[in-house]
């Protein structure tokens, strides 16, 4: 399909508009040369070099990511960065990156996905940042662990505090950079907030007000949305798709 074609579709599918002045990230086609046929497209969480490298490898016209190479101010195209532009042009790769608007989609977002591998009922959005949910929240129809939600979404290095002071039924999501909303989880009435990373500061506040927090890694957190984008895409268009694992660790 032309290349213009996805574009349009995925800019009116994921809503780059409605985070446009919110977000830092430039989301949207980010690299890109002439128009032209789009056949093959690989899926990522960064934009690093090697994942670049890996989607030439595969021969992939196209690579969408979750974190992009602009975020909200001018950069000078040397070093690292210039080198990420400088092989993506040589090679002909665009690149389109979908940060924000990908956290918060209902339905290919990495909240959302998480939220369906968990089976959670009722699902609303939550956690707002300047007017716009980022994150869902939902209910377990069953008792289930903490580890065991951390199996079921594949966490493999989780920071868990483990202190609710009865069976996890409300749970919300926010991932990457989410634990800051234990405080709206909380006033909300929810047993447990999943997120990537923690913060020191919450500590003492999940332990005394008795709520859980279950941080999966900021990576591990956001596989979810591009690998939901690359079934759709699959599905919609039979583009072939892949998605580069580059884990961090983090």
């Amino acid at each position: 399909m032309k290349r213009q074609t996805l574009i349009t579709f995925l800019n009116e599918y994921l809503k780059l508009n409605d985070y446009a002045g919110i977000d830092k990230s430039l989301n949207g086609l980010q690299v890109g040369g002439e128009e032209k046929d789009i056949q093959q497209v690989a899926f990522a969480v960064d934009a690093c070099q090697e994942t670049i490298e890996r989607a030439i490898a595969t021969g992939a016209d196209m690579l969408i990511v979750h974190h992009g190479l602009f975020w909200g101010k001018p950069l000078a195209l040397t070093a690292s960065h210039g080198r990420r532009v400088n092989t993506m042009m040589q090679h002909h790769l665009d690149l389109f990156a979908c940060h924000l608007p990908l956290d918060a989609h209902m339905e290919v977002g990495n909240n959302a996905a998480m939220a369906q591998k968990l089976k959670l009922t009722n699902i609303q959005p939550f956690a707002f940042y300047k007017g716009k949910s980022i994150g869902v929240g939902g209910e377990l129809t069953e008792d289930v662990s903490l580890d065991e939600i951390a199996k079921r979404l594949h966490f493999t290095h989780p920071v868990a505090l483990d202190f609710a002071s009865r069976p996890l039924h409300k749970i919300a999501i926010v991932s990457g950079e989410g634990a800051d909303e234990i405080y709206e989880a909380h006033s909300q009435g929810f047993d447990l907030l999943i997120t990537g990373e923690t913060l020191h500061s919450t500590y003492h506040f999940c332990k005394e007000e008795k709520i859980s927090m279950l941080c999966g890694g900021h990576y591990e957190t956001e596989v979810y949305g591009v690998k939901a984008l690359a079934l759709l895409l699959l599905n919609k268009f039979q583009l072939q798709v892949g998605f580069i694992d580059v884990p961090t660790g983090l």
